[in-house]
C-alpha cells in the first residue's frame, strides 16, 4: 500500500533566522548604556581611591627616609645643593639629599599618577641621582621631569632634626596647600593642587599621614603652635623654623 507523505513545496520560503532584529539590538545597547552609567562612577571612585593610597605610601616613604637620615643629628639647611652637602632650596636638591644620604633613590616617589602636572612629563625618572665615584649628580631625567611638570609634594627648608617624632609638625604635604589652610583647584602649576578641593595628604614628624579637606575647618588636622593653640598655617607649627630663626620657606619646584 502506498502512503502519501506531503512535502513542502519548493516555492515555500524556508526561514533560516541568523542575527538579531533591530529592536533586539537597540534593547541590548540600551541595557549596556544603563549599566555603564551606573557602574562607571563607582569604577572611577575605586581608581581614585587607589591613587590616593599610592600617594600615601609614597609620602610615607619620603618621611621615613628623612627621619632615618635626620635621626643621626642631621638637618637640611638653606643653600645651594652640591654633592655631599645637606643644603638646598629646591625640591631636586632635597630629593638628592635623601637619595644620597638615606638611599631613597626612587624618582617615581616624587610624582603622582593623579596629578595634572604629571601629564606633561615625557619620562617618569627611575632614579634621582647618579654617582661617579664619590661625586653625586642629580639625574638629568629627574631634572627634566621637574621642568616638564611638577612634583606632587611640597616641603620646606630649613628642616630640623627636631621634627623627628613630632606628632603635629608637618614634614611634607600634597602640593598647593596655602597658609590659609586650603587646597586650590587641581592644575599643573606649582601653586595648583593634585586633588583639588578634595584636600590632600599631610606627613607629620612621627611618620603618620593624614588626608584632610583643609586645615581650617573645625575637626581638621590643625597645626599646633608653640603655645599649644592651633593654626591653619603650616608655618605656625611648633618645630617649623619661625621668623626668629632662618624662617622656613617652601622649596622651589625644580
Amino acid at each position: 500500500m502506498l502512503i502519501y507523505t506531503p512535502t513542502k513545496s519548493m516555492n515555500t520560503p524556508i526561514r533560516n533566522r541568523k542575527g538579531f532584529t533591530l529592536i533586539e539590538l537597540l534593547t541590548v545597547i540600551a541595557i549596556i548604556g544603563i549599566l555603564a552609567a551606573v557602574l562607571f562612577p563607582g569604577v572611577q571612585g575605586v581608581m581614585r581611591s587607589a591613587k590616593k593610597n599610592s600617594a600615601l605610601n609614597k609620602v610615607r616613604s619620603i618621611g621615613q627616609a628623612y627621619m632615618n637620615w635626620a635621626g643621626g643629628n642631621k638637618a637640611i639647611a638653606n643653600g645651594t645643593w652640591a654633592s655631599g652637602k645637606p643644603m638646598t632650596t629646591s625640591l631636586s636638591g632635597y630629593a638628592a639629599i635623601l637619595a644620597d644620604g638615606a638611599s631613597l633613590d626612587s624618582g617615581e616617589l616624587w610624582f603622582l599618577d593623579a596629578d595634572p602636572a604629571a601629564d606633561g612629563i615625557t619620562t617618569i625618572p627611575k632614579n634621582v641621582i647618579t654617582k661617579t665615584g664619590n661625586t653625586v649628580a642629580i639625574n638629568a631625567t629627574f631634572t627634566a621631569a621637574l621642568t616638564q611638570g611638577k612634583s606632587g609634594w611640597d616641603l620646606y627648608t630649613p628642616t630640623s632634626r627636631s621634627l623627628v617624632g613630632n606628632v603635629t609638625a608637618p614634614v611634607a604635604w600634597t602640593r598647593g596647600l596655602t597658609v590659609a589652610g586650603t587646597w586650590p583647584a587641581a592644575g599643573a602649576n606649582a601653586t595648583d593642587s593634585v586633588w583639588g578641593t578634595e584636600g590632600g595628604h599631610i606627613l607629620y614628624g612621627d611618620g603618620h599621614v593624614s588626608f584632610c579637606t583643609d586645615t581650617l575647618t573645625t575637626g581638621s588636622n590643625f597645626f599646633t603652635k608653640a603655645d599649644g593653640t592651633t593654626s591653619a598655617s603650616w608655618k605656625d607649627s611648633a618645630g617649623v623654623p619661625q621668623a626668629t630663626t632662618p624662617a622656613a620657606a617652601l622649596v622651589t619646584q625644580n
